[in-house]
């Protein structure tokens, strides 16, 4: 099974920071941000590491604080 977007760059090391939130039921969401793509790539993984890894999840996180802190912030003369 070819890699997804987010596995080529857990594998291959294109980030600065990660984190393993391990579920109740053996799974663990990843999290990898930072490196030469700057962007933030969260997955939710079967057998991480394993012989049948499966990606049950993928999603690209936007850079950035959410739309509604982006206008807190800029009402309040701050800009993100």
């Amino acid at each position: 099974m070819p890699l997804t977007p987010g596995q080529r760059r857990l594998y291959s090391g294109d980030y600065n920071y990660s984190n393993q939130e391990w579920q109740l039921d053996g799974s663990v969401i990843v999290t990898i941000s930072g490196g030469k793509s700057g962007r933030t790539d969260r997955m939710h993984i079967r057998n991480l590491w394993g012989e049948h890894e499966e990606v049950l999840d993928e999603k690209r996180v936007e850079d950035g604080p959410p739309p509604w802190l982006k206008d807190r912030l800029e009402e309040a003369g701050r800009g993100p």
